[in-house]
């Protein structure tokens, strides 16, 4: 017994090795969100809930960008895997050139329709107003927010973990010094803080990404286009885009919750509440969930390029599980602290209150939302990304938006029905996890070929 636990303990060193400077990275990155929101709460619950919903749109605007990455980043682990440099060259080049596209032209859409997209999810004017104008202004940082996604995918899937906490580091003390600095040191400073806050963001994205680009020179990743460009991404989109899919199922729940909110008693209070709810996860747990799912998806793909399903198999139980661990004592943490940082973030008793009863269900809904994300990573850095997305898509569309609205809403639950919704919806993805897991390694026994892995799964097996 005792030397099974220590090999299973060294399979999980390269795991934690690789998901640490990943979860610094993206801790780094919520910080900023997090500081933003607390910032604009000074300015009322009116600009906090509205900043809220503007950083949704920043998140969907930018989301292609995430399934870019993270396909890109997957195909990279298996060219890694298999010793195939020029491969893995190729599908990088091809993600910087896809990324870069998508940028600019989510930056122009979202520019453009911000006023009309803040009036479909709150009815106060304050709202509107605040969300639009924090929205306009940050959508400059959308490119090279998209361009740092997909550098720090290449660098992860690299082996590079490591390099990717500097850029995002660098992004988050421009971003934070200058949003805190210049509302006090300009003059009628505090009469801009929300422009300011917005100014910080582009300023800190767009340096980041001069980093992260000097970084992938230096890994011998340049600007040049392959003959192949057209094939690469092709297959980075056929996997990617089930990934943004999934992403696009997040965000648009959470808009559909604001729509909610926003038809309950004192909607402006437990629409802050859902933002601080929603910032608190996206510091003390995304980071830690999306590197360990990031993770997986790596070693995973790196593990099936090597020709060992085996040792991938073992790696996307472990990495699961070990995740589950790690973010059940993250939420006991925020259950035992839910009352502090409900009153610290909210800027009115009642949004406290709300915001707390949001948190208190952190010590279940965390570790539930770790062991099947990092499955999903584990079955992403496998090729398969299609039913993934469907689970998640079934969980919040026919789980958690019709419960909130029934319990919470139309039973006058309040969010007490909302809380009861978050834990059902996640209770039934983990399920679904658990079964495409187990039916994936006991099908699939031979190991993909890189140029494979785009097809469809039925196709490959």
């Amino acid at each position: 017994m005792q030397s099974i636990d220590m090999k299973a303990a060294a399979r999980l060193i390269p795991f934690v090795k690789d998901a640490m400077p990943v979860c610094v990275a993206v801790a780094i990155a919520a910080t900023i969100g997090l500081v933003d929101v607390h910032l604009a709460g000074a300015l009322g619950p009116a600009v906090q809930a509205g900043v809220g919903i503007g950083d949704q749109f920043l998140f969907f605007a930018a989301l292609v960008g995430t399934g870019i990455a993270q396909g890109a980043g997957s195909l990279i682990a298996r060219a890694t895997g298999a010793a195939n440099e020029r491969e893995a060259n190729s599908f990088a080049k091809a993600g910087i050139l896809l990324s870069l596209m998508l940028g600019v032209s989510s930056s122009v859409i979202t520019y453009f329709s911000a006023d009309c997209l803040l009036g479909l999810f709150s009815q106060d004017p304050n709202v509107q107003n605040a969300g639009a104008t924090y929205l306009k202004l940050c959508t400059i940082a959308n490119t090279p927010y998209c361009l740092m996604l997909i550098q720090s995918a290449i660098l992860r899937a690299s082996g590079k973990s490591f390099s990717t906490i500097f850029p995002w580091f660098v992004a988050a003390a421009i971003s934070i010094t200058l949003s805190i600095s210049l509302p006090l040191i300009m003059p009628n400073g505090a009469a801009y803080q929300l422009e300011y806050i917005a100014l910080g963001w582009n300023m800190g994205a767009i340096v980041a990404a001069l980093i992260g680009q000097n970084l992938l020179k230096k890994l011998g990743v340049n600007n040049q286009v392959d003959s192949d460009f057209k094939n690469k991404s092709m297959q980075i989109l056929r996997l990617g885009l089930p990934i943004a899919a999934t992403e696009a199922a997040w965000l648009s729940s959470n808009f559909a919750m604001y729509i909610i909110l926003s038809q309950m008693p004192f909607a402006n209070e437990t629409q802050a509440a859902w933002t601080i709810r929603l910032k608190i996860e996206e510091i003390v747990a995304t980071p830690a969930i999306l590197a360990f799912s990031m993770t997986a998806a790596s070693l995973v793909g790196q593990r099936i390029g090597a020709g060992d399903m085996i040792a991938a198999r073992q790696t996307s139980y472990n990495a699961s599980i070990a995740a589950a661990a790690v973010m059940f004592v993250v939420g006991l943490i925020v259950f035992a602290n839910s009352e502090w940082l409900a009153t610290d973030c909210a800027t009115t008793a009642l949004s406290a209150q709300f915001a707390q009863q949001l948190l208190v269900a952190s010590v279940v809904v965390f570790p539930i939302t770790a062991f099947y994300m990092t499955m999903f990573g584990a079955l992403e850095g496998a090729g398969s990304t299609l039913k993934p997305m469907l689970s998640v898509l079934g969980g919040l569309f026919l789980f958690r938006i019709p419960l909130a609205a029934w319990i919470g809403l139309f039973s006058n639950g309040g969010m007490n029905g909302v809380v009861v919704s978050i834990i059902a919806s996640q209770l039934a993805v983990a399920l679904s996890a658990v079964s495409q897991g187990k039916s994936y390694f006991e099908t699939n026994h031979q190991p993909i070929q890189v140029e494979n892995i785009a097809r469809p799964l039925d196709q490959r097996v």
